[in-house]
């Protein structure tokens, strides 16, 4: 584990490989850990897989921040004048605020399951479960609160916990509970956001991917096509059978996916 000092503390990431940059930017409530069938799956690029604030190893927040600047510190950190950014759920919120408000730094752009940081939830089944969620978290109830996570975002609307692979379950829980335990704050601070990112959209000159579960819920599905279709370059691609964790739910064509985008890529800056 290496470390970004900044003002409250530091930023915890890990390092491996050689070549053009690819960071992987993790979900909400989870860490850099969900990204262990990927890091080392990318053989000729330098594959970066940081913890956001308030998740993992890193510190927790007591200042105000911005996501996207965080990402920036780790690139000035290491002397990096750009990266690939593949980035899920929250991840994918955090690399399009980053394209946005600092679009130099950004090589091309992969983004899972999310809208942008402006995001919205209209389905009963999100809007419920995020209020029961909530209901846990006044209650101080950390197990609730972590089993209503993973019906959110591992199970999701379609599929009952028993028709997930358990092992998937297991390893989401494991790092939902570490920061559930480890960051918790009575006043917890939370991440600015770019603005008006909906409508900014059109200026994202990085290409993009946008990648979404055959199985997520009804909003993340309309977000991702809504930034797919608003990027002058961008793709889709639906992953049948997969919900919200596709990375973890099919590694190696998520592995393939991405990694046939970045030689895509790569090859046209060569």
């Amino acid at each position: 584990m290496h470390r970004v000092p900044i003002a409250e503390g530091h930023l915890a990431y890990d390092d491996i490989g050689e070549g053009a940059a690819v960071l992987l930017l993790h979900d909400g409530t989870l860490d850099r850990r969900v990204w262990e069938p990927q890091s080392h799956a990318f053989p000729g690029y330098r594959v970066l897989t940081l913890d956001a604030r308030g998740h993992g190893e890193s510190s927790t927040p007591t200042t105000p921040y911005l996501r996207g600047d965080d990402v920036i510190a780790l690139l000035d950190h290491l002397d990096l004048p750009d990266a690939y950014l593949v980035g899920q759920s929250m991840g994918g919120t955090s690399a399009l605020d980053t394209a946005m408000d600092h679009p130099e730094r950004v090589a091309g752009l992969v983004v899972s399951g999310c809208g942008t940081s402006e995001q919205y939830w209209r389905s009963s089944f999100v809007v419920g479960l995020l209020k029961e969620q909530m209901e846990h978290a006044f209650r101080r109830d950390t197990e609730g609160y972590v089993e209503t996570f993973l019906r959110l975002w591992v199970d999701g609307p379609r599929r009952a916990p028993t028709e997930v692979d358990p092992s998937v379950r297991e390893r989401c829980r494991e790092m939902a509970m570490h920061t559930a335990v480890a960051h918790a704050r009575p006043d917890p601070v939370f991440p600015g956001k770019a603005a008006d990112t909906w409508d900014r959209l059109a200026d994202i000159e990085a290409p993009l991917l946008g990648i979404v579960g055959e199985l997520d819920c009804d909003d993340i599905h309309e977000m991702v096509g809504r930034v797919v279709s608003g990027v002058p370059n961008g793709a889709l691609e639906v992953f049948e059978g997969a919900g919200h964790m596709v990375n973890l739910e099919q590694p190696q064509r998520f592995t393939a996916t991405v990694r046939r985008f970045l030689d895509q890529l790569s090859d046209g800056r060569r």
